[in-house]
């Protein structure tokens, strides 16, 4: 009875020692990432090779900055946040989807976790602390998984939507969520190597997914419209009542389109489907550049974008009138009389020349504003737009000003602000602020 006795002692101490051992109040293990802050990116370009640099910063990253002082990386192309991890392609180019976060002890950013693929990355989408969406290089790839625990969640069947087969190219580099019918939306992309052309269909196609029951549901059409995918188009473009914008950049004049007589599908425009439809509406087409002013343009841009509230959008769009050495080499194109050196001339003209600004774009009226307070910027650069606090950040790029850095603007009071000057480590990537 005594060593009976002595037993159950022992299995009461142990029950009280595990429950002491899980007692909530209990702190949880330091992590040992930065779990607030903000991450600054840069991309250092040669003819040879390109050259990533990353930086952690404790507070806005304010005045002049120097990101080569900080950790450099043969890769850094983040497509997605959540809460404190970046998502997207590794720091090691290689196929698979990578999570990162940046390391306390030494403000460097290293992989916690990944998911091998069979194709590199295209795009990452996290829509809540349990799912995720990722697409791949890999013909119509979209993939589901869990953004905590990196699992992956299983392929999404697309044997039904939009291919273009005598393609090499068709994948999904833009993903939207809408919330209120919980539905995902695919921009295709497809190309042929065989033209010049970037985008090679005369039409945008847009794939619906009901992500209630995981499955491809039906392929959205909007005729004459081309190049659903923009530089700098990181961000959703959905109002307070569902409707869904999509920046369509048309084909830069590479199908031999240009000027105020080019067809409408080879120009930039902004479509729109409707809050509870999964349908185009074939009577929405805004272009920016023709509203601000300047329908005649030899080339139109309408690059990175950002909802704010109440239909109002922010991207980059052409801002001045063509440049006379622009339009000279331009004629050489049309005469087939450009040399080599002369057509990489034109290219860095109209796409790296501080040609454009940033605008306010009323979605609703359809109308654009040029942002005065901030400057003309090469917007091919890398025009990536973020929200953060109530305020838009906007990069500006500006060789002859010398400029090169963010400028905050805020909505409220309709001013903009340079908060930084990048002094080495090449054109401005990304900037993230990181959450608990």
């Amino acid at each position: 009875m005594k060593k009976t006795g002595l037993l159950v002692s022992i299995f009461i101490a142990g029950t009280l020692l595990s429950c002491q051992t899980s007692d909530p109040d209990t702190p949880a293990a330091e992590s040992k990432y930065q779990e607030e802050g903000y991450v600054l990116a840069s991309i250092s370009q040669t003819s040879a090779s390109n050259t990533f640099y990353a930086g952690y910063f404790p507070t806005l990253p304010s005045g002049n900055v120097d990101l080569t002082a900080k950790s450099s990386y043969s890769s850094f192309y983040p497509s997605a946040t959540w809460k404190n991890y970046l998502f997207g392609q590794p720091l090691v180019s290689d196929k698979k989807l990578s999570k990162m976060a940046v390391v306390k002890a030494t403000g460097a950013i290293e992989e916690v976790a990944s998911i091998p693929l069979v194709d590199y990355i295209s795009r990452v989408l996290i829509i809540n602390d349990q799912l995720g969406v990722y697409s791949t290089g890999g013909n119509r790839a979209l993939f589901m998984f869990n953004p905590a625990t990196m699992e992956n969640l299983g392929q999404i069947d697309m044997s039904s939507a939009q291919n273009f087969p005598d393609h090499e190219t068709n994948i999904y580099p833009h993903l939207t969520y809408r919330a209120s019918d919980n539905r995902l939306f695919a921009s295709l992309y497809t190309n042929s190597s065989k033209t010049g052309q970037f985008y090679d269909a005369q039409n945008v196609y847009v794939e619906v997914i009901n992500m209630s029951t995981k499955k491809w549901e039906k392929t959205a059409v909007f005729e004459q419209a081309t190049y659903a995918v923009s530089r700098g188009a990181e961000n959703s473009l959905v109002d307070e009542n569902g409707n869904i914008y999509v920046i369509t950049q048309g084909q830069y004049g590479l199908d031999g389109q240009l000027g105020p007589n080019a067809a409408k599908r080879s120009r930039p425009q902004i479509l729109k489907i409707p809050a509870g439809s999964t349908d185009f509406d074939k009577t929405y087409s805004f272009n920016p550049v023709s509203a601000v002013g300047l329908p005649n343009l030899m080339f139109q841009l309408v690059l990175g974008g950002v909802y704010d509230a109440n239909g109002i959008a922010y991207a980059c769009i052409s801002g001045q009138q063509d440049p006379p050495r622009l339009l000279e080499l331009i004629a050489k194109l049309a005469t087939n009389t450009i040399t080599a050196t002369e057509y990489q001339e034109l290219s860095n003209l109209a796409f790296y020349g501080a040609n454009q600004r940033w605008a306010r774009l009323d979605l609703n009226a359809k109308t654009a504003t040029i942002i005065q307070d901030i400057p003309l910027t090469a917007g091919y650069g890398y025009p990536i737009t973020y929200k953060y606090d109530g305020k838009i950040y906007m990069p500006v790029y500006n060789a002859e000003q010398k400029l090169n850095g963010i400028y905050s603007y805020d909505p409220l009071t309709s001013k903009a602000t340079q908060i930084n000057s990048l002094t080495a480590g090449g054109l401005i990537t990304h900037f993230y602020k990181l959450t608990k």
